[in-house]
């Protein structure tokens, strides 16, 4: 302990040129990393398959439904009753929840989102009834149980009647929610779908896509193992001739910037060239962004631990160079941290690979107050003593 307190004293008094040099590289450090990769115009990372019909999402990226531009008059869903057809291969399993699919109206939370949580199928719809939500959540979720295996083809099927919410996975009856709707909110206005992520752009799904399908009726049974068969024997038009098919996209152009809908063609999807997500929050607030898993908890620790250099050196600069008065230091040393973490996190919502958060200018600021109190602890100098 007393070397380290001899060598910031060495710091401090003879060596001025190496504080300096180490509070500019501090800087830069936390510049480079808060801004990384600097690609405000990100490739899309979505690619045709080559072997089969299907597309691969295999980073930051998303397929979109064009914007009409019109107001949508009336919902094509009918009493809310909806089947969706899902053929995919998952390439991972995270703990993070990547949206596979999004239904986006402009609002929050999402009409409805598909999400994978490591081998389990996830679904979120907005309700407005406040005793179906989840607890402190304004949507209502339900999930299934390892049908999303790493590197294994699974045909999905979600049907939504009278009689609630069915999953079958591969044509087989896997479970049934018998008061439960995907879509508990009438959907309104000029709603898009998204494939691969969510409208921000922050839960990008890694995996093949092979086939999706919307129809504005419940399925019966019998209905889903036969889709299943024609999916897997790429036999898409015998289900074109289907009653009440909304949206067909079997993925078979292997080119291009379309994809086609079968089903209804003024309804295409685009894969866009460049990464550009449909919703960019600045500064999100915290209630959105905490989630109790590993990637969360590095995420926080990583910005806690990267300003605490910050704090220290920063400190023993503005002690060495602004007359030795230490409370004025420690105050601009914390100003000068948050100013800073204001700025990189609000430059990163025009960043596409990179998300704003509260939290992270939170943690950046406790680092820095961090620095600040281990320079003094280390320096023997009593933290509130005044100037």
């Amino acid at each position: 302990m007393n070397s380290v307190r001899k060598y910031i004293h060495l710091l401090l008094a003879e060596k001025p040129r190496l504080l300096i040099a180490v509070c500019v590289t501090v800087l830069l450090i936390i510049l480079v990393a808060g801004f990384w990769p600097f690609n405000f115009f990100p490739k899309n990372k979505v690619t045709w398959l080559q072997d089969r019909d299907g597309v691969r999402f295999y980073g930051q990226s998303m397929i979109i439904s064009a914007d009409s531009g019109q107001k949508q008059q009336s919902s094509p869903f009918y009493n809310k009753s909806i089947s969706l057809e899902l053929w995919l291969r998952p390439a991972l399993e995270t703990g993070n929840a990547p949206s596979i699919l999004t239904l986006y109206d402009g609002k929050s939370p999402d009409l409805l989102a598909i999400k994978q949580w490591r081998s389990h199928l996830v679904s979120r719809s907005r309700v407005n009834n406040p005793a179906a939500r989840k607890r402190g959540k304004a949507y209502q979720e339900i999930g299934f149980l390892n049908i999303l295996p790493k590197g294994r083809d699974t045909f999905i099927t979600i049907t939504v009647g009278s009689e609630g919410t069915i999953l079958y996975c591969n044509g087989q009856l896997i479970k049934t929610y018998p008061r439960h709707r995907l879509l508990p909110a009438d959907p309104q206005g000029n709603v898009r779908l998204i494939l691969g992520n969510s409208p921000s752009g922050e839960s990008y799904w890694t995996g093949d896509m092979m086939g999706l399908a919307f129809f504005n009726r419940p399925l019966t049974p019998e209905e889903v193992f036969r889709h299943y068969q024609s999916w897997v024997g790429n036999d898409y038009f015998s289900i074109k001739r289907e009653s009440g098919l909304i949206s067909l996209y079997p993925f078979y152009e292997r080119k291009g910037e379309m994809i086609n809908n079968i089903a209804n063609p003024d309804e295409m999807l685009i894969i866009p060239e460049i990464f550009k997500p449909l919703q960019r929050e600045i500064l999100s607030v915290p209630w959105r962004e905490i989630n109790w898993n590993w990637s969360f908890a590095q995420d926080v620790t990583i910005n806690l631990l990267g300003f605490i250099p910050f704090g220290f050196f920063f400190v023993a600069f503005l002690l060495k160079f602004a007359g030795g008065k230490r409370l004025p230091a420690f105050m601009l040393t914390a100003i000068l941290g948050i100013a800073i973490s204001l700025l990189i996190e609000m430059s990163q919502a025009y960043l596409p690979t990179r998300d704003s958060s509260l939290v992270d200018v939170a943690m950046n600021s406790a680092g820095t107050i961090l620095g600040v109190v281990l320079f003094s602890w280390l320096n023997g100098i009593p933290e509130l003593e005044k100037a």
